[in-house]
C-alpha cells in the first residue's frame, strides 16, 4: 500500500514535540495515522500537530481521532473540516486557528 500521508517532526523539547502530517487522508487510513502519531510521541508531555494539510473526504467521518494517545496536552491546528467532526470532550485538546498562537502556547509548555 502506498503512503497516502506523511508526518515530519519540526522541534522536540525535552517532553514536548512539535509534528505536522500532510496528504489525502480517508477513514480508512485515520486509524494508521493515528497509530503513526502515538508511536512518533511516545513519552511525550505535550505535543503540537499541525494538521492543515490532511485533505479529508468531504461525506464521511473519520471514526477514530487522529491526534495520539499519551500526551497530557495536544496543540491542534487543522481544516475547519476536521474541527467540525470533532467532540470538545478531549480536555487535552487545545485548538488554535493560526500558527504562532499554537507555537507560542507549545513552546510555552515544553520544558
Amino acid at each position: 500500500m502506498s503512503a497516502l500521508f506523511r508526518i515530519r517532526v519540526l522541534a522536540v523539547s525535552d517532553t514536548g514535540l512539535w509534528c505536522a502530517a500532510a496528504g489525502r487522508l480517508t477513514p480508512a487510513t485515520s486509524r494508521a495515522l493515528h497509530i503513526e502519531l502515538t508511536a512518533r510521541c511516545a513519552g511525550t508531555t505535550v505535543v503540537g500537530l499541525d494538521l492543515r494539510q490532511l485533505r479529508l473526504p468531504q461525506d464521511e467521518l473519520l471514526p477514530n481521532p487522529l491526534w495520539p494517545a499519551g500526551p497530557t496536552t495536544i496543540h491542534l491546528l487543522a481544516p475547519p473540516l476536521l474541527r467540525s467532526r470533532t467532540t470538545a470532550d478531549d480536555e487535552r485538546l487545545h485548538w488554535h486557528t493560526d500558527l504562532d498562537a499554537a507555537w507560542q502556547a507549545w513552546s510555552a509548555l515544553a520544558p
